[in-house]
């Protein structure tokens, strides 16, 4: 069995079996790719078929994940207004009102009414993320393939598992 050691926040040492390496084939000089949630590994040098077999296999691990997503979300119904959702969540205000509420300028905002006096209450929210930020080529992606907007707000503000165990 080889071992590849690779400095990620540390020290990492993964043992990559003789079954793996067959599969893979020589790992001596593997390159280690950090990514938002998690790590990308491959040979560090490659020929044009290695380069061809690897976007297959990333292309299968982007499948994945994406059907993970549009399973906690669902499909979009024509009932669903995803302009809605989008605005809901944009919620701006001077920084001037901010600092004097002592609000930090880069906070998520939420806002509630109160239907008796018709005043609208914009405070900060209690969850990290939401739809704005997700950028706006997968926004417009996950359009696209029907992703209900809504139902990712959701997932986004619970930061429930919706991968893996």
């Amino acid at each position: 069995m080889k071992r590849l050691e690779q400095a990620v926040k540390g020290f990492l040492c993964l043992p990559i079996t003789e079954s793996a390496e067959r599969k893979i084939g020589d790992v001596g000089k593997l390159e280690a790719t950090i990514i938002k949630s998690g790590v990308v590994l491959t040979k560090s040098e490659m020929t044009a078929m290695d380069v061809l077999e690897t976007i297959e296999g990333l292309e299968e691990i982007l499948k994945e994940l994406y059907n993970a997503l549009v399973g906690a979300t669902g499909i979009c119904s024509e009932e669903c207004d995803q302009a809605e959702t989008e605005d809901a969540v944009a919620i701006k205000l001077p920084e001037f009102i901010l600092e004097d509420a002592g609000i930090p300028k880069d906070a998520k905002l939420c806002a509630f009414t109160t239907e008796a006096s018709g005043e609208v209450t914009v405070m900060e929210a209690e969850y990290k993320h939401d739809l704005t930020d997700v950028p706006e080529d997968m926004l417009r992606l996950l359009k696209d393939i029907g992703v209900c907007l809504s139902c990712l707000n959701e997932c986004l503000m619970s930061e429930r598992i919706i991968y893996g165990k």
